[in-house]
């Protein structure tokens, strides 16, 4: 006959006996010694979810959704503060003020043709005046001192100066007053640079 419990009788000392119960079967499952144990790894989960992440940082490229443009023409500190920052040159100083030659005048951060020169006009006021600007290139904008307009380049938003109206200085009887600084000069017959617009790779 084929014993399947075994009745042991432990005596705990002076508190008393105790029987204990041990299925014999049961002993094949006793937990391994300890330097049987394997070693702990990630689980399977964990190591599909790894290599999921792993794939779709391969496969996958990232959205860009800014528009900015990755480098308009580099700026000294006098002129971030005037393009910028809106600041004024001083009055009578700029290298365009009394400049006649025949040509166009461009955005100095990002190249748009801002103004001809059949455009200009001298107006005795110490900055480079027109009375016309090239469609489309300029933005008016009220000043934040709540009297002026404000001119700005309209492609890349900087500070070009303030404009002026009713002053009957030529037919036109419009100023823009602007900072040479805002600017830089291509004679006629030259090639005009490529404007850098917003959202471009140049």
């Amino acid at each position: 006959m084929r014993i399947t419990k075994l009745g042991l009788i432990a005596c705990l000392g002076l508190g008393g006996c105790a029987e204990l119960s041990v299925d014999e079967p049961n002993r094949a499952a006793a937990p391994a010694a300890a330097d049987e144990v394997p070693a702990v790894g990630p689980s399977a989960d964990t190591e599909d979810e790894i290599t999921t992440n792993e794939s779709v940082s391969e496969k996958e490229e990232p959205v860009t959704t800014d528009t900015t443009p990755t480098q308009y023409n580099e700026l000294n500190e006098f002129e971030q503060y005037v393009i910028l920052n809106k600041g004024t040159e001083r009055a009578f100083t700029g290298e365009y003020t009394d400049l006649e030659d025949k040509g166009t005048y461009l955005c100095r951060r990002c190249n748009a043709a801002l103004y001809k020169s059949d455009h200009k006009f001298h107006s005795n006021c110490g900055w480079p005046a027109f009375d016309d600007e090239i469609e489309g290139a300029v933005t008016r904008l009220a000043d934040a001192d709540g009297m002026r307009t404000e001119i700005l380049c309209t492609n890349c938003g900087g500070h070009l100066g303030h404009v002026f109206a009713g002053e009957r200085l030529t037919e036109n009887n419009i100023r823009h007053c602007v900072n040479s600084v805002s600017m830089n000069f291509v004679s006629a017959g030259e090639p005009l640079p490529e404007p850098v617009i917003a959202g471009s790779a140049k």
